[in-house]
C-alpha cells in the first residue's frame, strides 16, 4: 500500500512539473499572457541599457556609426524607448473592459513633426491592438491608441498634407487601410473614455492579397504586400478627397467612382519577406527580415533607373541588420529603424534584441 502511494505521488509530481514546464513555455512563446501585476502602461525600458545595446549592435557596422557616432549628436539622441512591452492597457477583445496585455509586439513606425507612432498587437489575440504615442523631440511616452478589434496593424504612415495616420488593417479576407485623424488623435483620452478610436475613413484594397506595410510620398499611399517564399507586389494609390453618398468629405485612394474601396494606379514588383518601405530623394529602401534564423536587410534602389522590378536583383546597396527588423521611415535626413524583437516572444531570439527605435542620418548609414 505505502508503496503504492509512492508511486501515485511520483506520477502527480511528474504531472505537475509537465504542466508547469509547459505553462512556462507557452507563456514564454506568448501564446498565452503572463500574469501582469501593473496598472498602466510601461514606459522604461524593458530589455538592457544603452551599453548593453551599443555592444550587442557593434556586431553591425553601418548601423553603428550611423546611429551612435553622428556629428554633433549626444549619445542616446537617437534613440527612443518602445512602451508597453512589458504591459499596455488596452481592452479586452471579447468583453471590451480594460486590461493590461504583457504579449505585445511593435509592427508599424510613423512620425510627423512632433510625435512619433508605433503600431502594435496582441500576440495571443484577447486584446485590442494599439497605437503608441512618443514626443517626437524627447521620446517621452504620451498615450496609447486603442483600435477596434485585433488587426495586425503591419504599417502605419503619415500623411503631412491632409494630417492623416494610414494603418493597414483587414476586414474579413479583404485588406483595408483605415485612417486617424490627427485632431481625433490629439484628442483621444483612453483613461477618460475606455473605448476605441474612431476611425476617420475605412477603405477596402481587393486587388492585394494583404496590405502589410506602407508608407506616403507625396500625394502617393504605397501598399506592400508580405510574402515568406516568392517575390511580392508593391501598389500606389493617389491619396484624394471626395463627398460620400451622405454630402461628407471623406478621402480616397482612388480616382474612380467608389469612396469605400480602391484600385491601384500602379503596380512594382518587389522582393520575399519586405516588411517596410521607405522613399529618400532618390532611393527606395526596403526592410527585409524573417524571423530568428536570419539577420535581416535593408535595400536600396535607385528609382531612375528601375521603376517596375524592385527586386534584389536590381538592388544597389544591401546593409546587413539585426533580426526581426520591421517598419523603416524616412523624416528629412533621417532614418528611423524599428524592430520587434524587444517584444516579450522574440526577446531572447533576436542578434541582439532591441527594445528602442533607431534613428541615424541616411546619408551616414549608406557612406563608402
Amino acid at each position: 500500500m505505502e508503496k503504492k502511494k509512492r508511486v501515485i505521488s511520483l506520477a502527480l509530481i511528474g504531472f505537475i512539473t509537465t504542466g508547469v514546464v509547459t505553462l512556462g513555455l507557452l507563456t514564454k512563446n506568448g501564446k498565452i499572457e503572463r500574469v501582469a501585476f501593473a496598472e498602466e502602461t510601461n514606459t522604461e525600458a524593458s530589455l538592457g541599457s544603452l551599453d548593453e545595446l551599443m555592444e550587442g549592435l557593434s556586431d553591425y557596422p553601418e548601423l553603428y556609426q550611423a546611429a551612435f557616432e553622428e556629428e554633433d549628436v549626444e549619445l542616446g539622441e537617437n534613440i527612443f524607448i518602445i512602451p508597453g512591452m512589458d504591459a499596455t492597457l488596452t481592452l479586452h477583445h471579447e468583453h471590451e473592459e480594460e486590461e493590461i496585455c504583457t504579449t505585445m509586439t511593435p509592427q508599424g513606425l510613423a512620425v510627423n513633426k512632433d510625435y512619433l507612432f508605433i503600431s502594435a498587437y496582441c500576440q495571443t489575440k484577447e486584446h485590442n491592438s494599439v497605437i503608441y504615442m512618443l514626443d517626437k523631440k524627447s521620446g517621452s511616452f504620451i498615450k496609447e491608441i486603442v483600435l477596434y478589434g485585433i488587426p495586425h496593424a503591419g504599417g502605419i504612415a503619415f500623411d503631412t498634407n491632409h494630417d492623416l495616420l494610414w494603418v493597414t488593417s483587414e476586414k474579413d479576407d479583404t485588406a483595408q487601410v483605415i485612417t486617424l485623424s490627427l485632431a481625433d488623435i490629439e484628442a483621444y483620452d483612453f483613461a477618460a473614455s475606455p473605448e476605441p478610436i474612431a476611425y476617420t475613413d475605412n477603405i477596402d484594397l481587393p486587388e492585394i492579397k494583404r496590405a502589410s506595410t506602407i508608407t506616403v510620398h507625396g500625394d502617393d499611399l504605397y501598399v506592400a504586400h508580405f510574402d515568406e517564399e516568392d517575390i511580392s507586389v508593391m501598389h500606389r494609390y493617389l491619396i484624394s478627397t471626395k463627398e460620400n453618398e451622405d454630402g461628407k468629405e471623406v478621402h480616397t485612394l482612388d480616382i474612380g467612382k467608389s469612396t469605400e474601396e480602391a484600385s491601384p494606379d500602379d503596380v512594382d514588383k518587389i522582393g520575399k519577406e519586405i516588411q517596410g518601405l521607405a522613399f529618400y530623394q532618390e532611393k527606395l529602401m526596403l526592410s527585409r527580415s524573417a524571423g530568428r534564423e536570419k539577420d535581416s536587410t535593408l535595400l536600396s534602389f535607385d528609382r531612375l533607373k528601375e521603376n517596375e522590378d524592385f527586386t534584389d536583383k536590381n538592388a544597389n546597396t544591401e546593409i546587413t541588420m539585426p533580426s526581426y527588423m520591421e517598419q523603416i521611415v524616412v523624416d528629412g535626413k533621417h532614418l528611423y529603424i524599428l524592430f520587434e524583437s524587444g517584444a516579450y516572444p522574440y526577446r531572447d531570439h533576436g542578434n541582439p534584441s532591441i527594445d528602442r527605435v533607431l534613428r541615424m542620418n541616411i546619408d551616414n548609414l549608406f557612406a563608402e
